[in-house]
């Protein structure tokens, strides 16, 4: 009974730490630091206010209720009880009654000239610009690491995996034409601009124009020595997927973010022994072979295809052994693949991976691990075949029927339209445990030998095969040669002669191969980016004005609707994304601070009522006409605006709460 006692005290220990380390601190910090950013701009307002002889009745943290005020000579110093603001109340500054005391005090904000009230507008964005800064450059004095602007992997089809190379890199690496970035290329500057981020570069696409085509320097390490060149790309459209969900569309070049060999999180499944991965894992060997970079890993696991195998890794300075199960094939990388594995024209049938909440999936009872084996009474479907059958049935109760376990269970589903799309609720990947085929792509290969819906591929040239990852092997080991494949079909079996495997009928390249028994790697970091004052206040006036450019284009795409309203952020989303970087320190926290800073001095100044960029134009109009607009006419303005700010708050608000569900 005691060591019953004292393990759950140890484990509720355990729970409470990992709540205040990973939640409860960084939320803390996030709301200092909000408070900070609002306490500044707001100062901006008041030491301006001042010193030009405007009088000060209060100044306010927050908005709602005052929690704590303190009246010190004329002003009331106050903090309120939502932190998502604040405000410099001057004399006769009243949105919706604004010339009611204009005439009541020399000091009042009305009475004060154009010129004046324009400088004491303008003082809140000057300080936060000011604040971003400063924090920008205490963290590059302290040193700050970001994630490495080096190529970890190439997307199939995208601009960084097409463009040709210059001769000269051909030339080094001794082969007649060099096409595509490949993983270990540094990115060392886009446009002739030095980049120190690799966030830089997915900013440069997600915030381009429509006719925008960047030159991005690159170092490659060939044959010990590196070779310097430019390529220039396009970005690309992305517009499907679970980010694009999330999201909305967005442009890319293709490029993948680099990792470490480093294991972040293991996977549950996967392994073919007793040893498991555990977090911090450092992978030095697979299949006997030195894995140097995260990039080593892939092409050593594709070797492994249909077959297990060892991994070794570095685990407090001891080498473990892990053994692993056949590799799972991904599926086709090809950016116009429909399904979610193809091969030789046979499509795969469908797992599922994971259902989403409340959706038509969940509803129906349908569970991570089904195979689906047959939709609407058309057999085992494929993706394609699926989104087919989703849109044609959307609202009518659907028949399904899953393998579960080994048994058949026939269930209802009802596909419902989510973000103009008609779908069940579902994450599926290829079903890899049989070479059950779902459907046959007209004119290939395994089409012209006969292969139909609901074959079995047993065999390639007389070798036995037991999966997808069996199949895939198989094929690697018979290229450019003559295939004859073995299936059966309605209970009998069959041979068929697909001729001579060339690269048009199957490319290994095309298909990505992994383990679930690795669910993710840490991200390459670059050493701490550090300074000397000068250096630091250089790089953090480069920061804040690509920061506050970076506002600016994001609005202009969203107005041009090349990016969608999905991409931005509002009180859930920042809090959410402060948290996550509050969790990898002090000076990432600062830094996303500082950045939020920059991204209010912006948004602040638009030309909205309300925001000091509405004020100022208010202001503006008054010096052109000589006299204040009409009282009723500000009034309505104002509210007008307010209406605006509400409506604008709670859309996005529940843009952040939709990303948030899985």
């Amino acid at each position: 009974m005691i060591c019953e006692a004292l393990m759950n005290t140890f484990t509720l220990a355990m729970e409470i730490s990992t709540l205040w380390s990973q939640w409860i601190w960084p939320l803390i910090m996030f709301v200092i630091g909000l408070g900070l950013v609002i306490a500044v701009h707001e100062f901006g307002h008041f030491i301006a206010a001042k010193k030009l002889g405007v009088k000060v009745e209060e100044f306010a943290i927050g908005f709602g209720k005052r929690i704590i005020g303190i009246q010190k000579g004329e002003t009331l110093y106050s903090f309120r009880i939502i932190p998502l603001g604040g405000y410099v109340k001057m004399l006769g500054q009243d949105d919706f009654r604004p010339t009611s005391t204009a005439q009541a005090d020399p000091r009042s904000w009305q009475r004060a000239s154009p010129g004046r009230r324009l400088i004491i507008l303008s003082a809140g964005v000057f300080m936060n610009v000011v604040f971003a800064i400063v924090v920008f450059v205490i963290a590059y004095m302290v040193g700050i690491r970001f994630v490495a602007p080096v190529v970890g992997g190439v997307e199939p089809g995208f601009p960084a995996a097409t463009v040709v190379l210059p001769d000269k890199v051909a030339k080094a690496m001794g082969v007649e034409k060099a096409v595509g970035l490949m993983p270990g290329d540094r990115i060392i500057a886009i446009n002739g601009k030095k980049v120190r981020r690799f966030s830089q570069v997915q900013m440069a696409a997600i915030l381009s124009d429509t006719d925008d085509v960047f030159r991005l320097t690159i170092v490659r390490r060939i044959k010990g020595k590196d070779i310097q060149f430019d390529v220039n790309l396009k970005p690309k459209l992305i517009d499907r997927g679970p980010l694009v969900a999330k999201y909305g569309r967005y442009y890319v070049f293709g490029l993948i973010r680099p990792f470490t060999t480093t294991i972040e999180e293991p996977g549950q499944d996967g392994y073919a022994g007793s040893e498991r991965f555990k977090k911090g894992d450092k992978i030095i060997a697979i299949d006997n072979k030195e894995v140097k970079n995260f990039w080593d890993i892939e092409p050593l696991i594709r070797s492994c295809a249909g077959r297990d195998f060892d991994v070794v890794v570095l685990r407090g300075g001891k080498r473990v052994t892990v053994r692993l199960s056949e590799p799972v094939v991904m599926g086709a990388s090809e950016e116009n693949s429909k399904e979610v594995l193809e091969i030789l024209g046979a499509c795969s049938r469908l797992k599922i991976a994971a259902v989403g909440k409340h959706t038509p999936a969940e509803k129906a009872g349908l569970k991570e691990g089904d195979i689906i084996v047959d939709y609407n009474n058309q057999g085992a479907p494929s993706r394609s075949e699926l989104l087919a059958i989703n849109k044609k049935r959307e609202g009518k109760p659907t028949p399904i029927t899953v393998l579960r376990n080994g048994k058949r269970l026939s269930l209802t589903i009802t596909p419902r339209k989510s973000n103009g799309r008609v779908l069940i609720g579902i994450i599926a990947t290829p079903e890899q445990e049989t070479v059950t085929v779902a459907r046959v792509i007209p004119a290939s290969p395994v089409d012209t030998i006969g292969v139909a819906e609901g074959a079995v591929i047993t065999s390639v040239n007389d070798e036995k095969i037991t999966s997808w990852s069996d199949f895939y092997a198989q094929l690697c080991k018979f290229r450019d040669k003559k295939v004859v494949l073995g299936y059966i079909l309605a209970g009998k079996r069959h041979h068929g002669d697909i001729g001579i495997l060339d690269a048009k009928k199957f490319n290994p390249d095309n298909y990505l191969l992994g383990t679930p028994a690795i669910a993710g790697y840490l991200e390459m970091k670059t050493e701490p980016i550090r300074g000397h004052p000068l250096q630091a206040l250089l790089w953090s006036a480069e920061d804040t004005l690509m920061w506050m450019g970076s506002a600016y284009k994001t609005l202009r795409n969203i107005f041009k609707r090349r990016a969608s309203l999905k991409g931005v952020s509002g009180p859930v989303g920042i809090g959410t994304a402060a948290v996550m970087t509050g969790r990898k320190g002090m000076v990432e926290l600062a830094y996303f601070m500082a950045m939020l800073s920059a991204l209010v001095a912006v948004f602040n100044f638009l030309p909205l009522p309300v925001l000091d960029g509405g004020h100022v134009v208010l202001v503006l109009i008054e010096k052109i006409r000589g006299k204040p607009l009409p009282m009723k006419v500000v009034a309505g303005i104002q509210y007008a605006g307010w209406i605006l700010i509400i409506l604008v708050f709670i859309l996005i608000t529940w843009i952040d709460i939709q990303r948030l569900i899985p």
